[in-house]
């Protein structure tokens, strides 16, 4: 798994448990974690991206990526963008402290993104570990999720996922090795929207049901 995911802004969080009673049966079931969440997640990481994120979500707004995109130092030297305006990483930009796409509503916060949203948000807080689908340690979900019900479909992400990383990573080498820094931020941009829309298998017409 490409170690590329969020960064970490973290306040403590608690991990209560939370159960429901199912009449019918009279067990306890797990409560559907979404339901009571906070979205600390949005709050409390910054949200890094690679190129097919960016592709989906710029489709997906009608917008040009700088408007929803802002650059911080490069974690790792070998993969940072080499761009006029440094050694960055992408990331989404923030607003008053979250995700620039999370919006209040009658007193929660939810995503404005969610049908396109970047695929560490898809995933969060799943992971894989050592083949098998977990649940991240230091989760901020208020309650645990069933592996077992999104098992299929968070193995299949997680491996789209790392797979778009990958891709994503390599556009990096190759951009760095032809411009080095001689070319602006927007110009890089520019180059990974066409090597989206042009890659295979990567099928457009279907990048935001993806």
């Amino acid at each position: 798994m490409v170690d590329k995911t969020f960064t970490v802004h973290r306040n403590k969080a608690g991990q209560n448990e939370k159960r429901n009673l199912d009449v019918s049966t009279g067990n306890d079931t797990r409560e559907y974690p979404c339901v009571s969440c906070h979205t600390n997640c949005c709050k409390e990481y910054v949200i890094f991206v690679n190129a097919h994120d960016v592709y989906r979500l710029s489709i997906g707004l009608g917008l040009d990526p700088e408007n929803f995109l802002d650059i911080y130092g490069a974690k790792d030297f070998d993969l940072g963008i080499k761009v006029k305006e440094g050694l960055v990483d992408l990331a989404l930009k923030q607003k008053n402290d979250a995700c620039t796409f999370l919006v209040e509503s009658k007193d929660v916060f939810r995503c404005t993104v969610n049908e396109f949203k970047p695929g560490v948000c898809k995933s969060y807080p799943f992971q894989m570990k050592d083949g098998k689908l977990t649940q991240m340690s230091d989760k901020m979900c208020p309650a645990d999720w069933n592996t077992r019900e999104f098992e299929t479909m968070m193995k299949t992400h997680l491996k789209k996922d790392d797979d778009e990383w990958k891709f994503y990573h390599d556009l990096i080498l190759e951009w760095n090795k032809k411009h080095w820094m001689r070319k602006p931020l927007s110009a890089f941009l520019r180059f990974i929207l066409y090597q989206v829309a042009h890659s295979v298998p990567f099928d457009s017409d279907t990048a935001l049901s993806q």
